[in-house]
């Protein structure tokens, strides 16, 4: 009975151990894909400032961008955005 107990206790601390280990691994390899995400191109912080902000219009593809977009062109005064670099420099007004 005693030796049960033993090995269940010893059972459990050995999960626990296991358990930290591969979720300590487990936060490391995220991290490092972490950071190859934030050193491409069009991703991590420069792409984040774009999240949220109103929606407009891409006059050139149609599609829906936030107003914040890097990708702007002002013509007579009034300022377009757009999607892409290709969007911005096919526009033509």
């Amino acid at each position: 009975m005693l030796r049960g107990l033993i090995y269940a206790l010893l059972s459990i601390l050995l999960i626990t151990f296991i358990r930290g280990v591969v979720g300590i691994l487990t936060k490391g390899v995220s991290d490092l894909f972490k950071e190859e995400q934030a050193d491409a191109p069009g991703k991590g912080p420069a792409r984040a400032k774009e999240v949220g902000g109103e929606l407009v219009k891409d006059p050139v593809c149609g599609t829906y961008v936030t107003s914040t977009s890097a990708y702007r062109k002002t013509v007579d005064g009034q300022t377009h955005v757009f999607c892409s670099e290709k969007c911005r420099d096919r526009f033509a007004a």
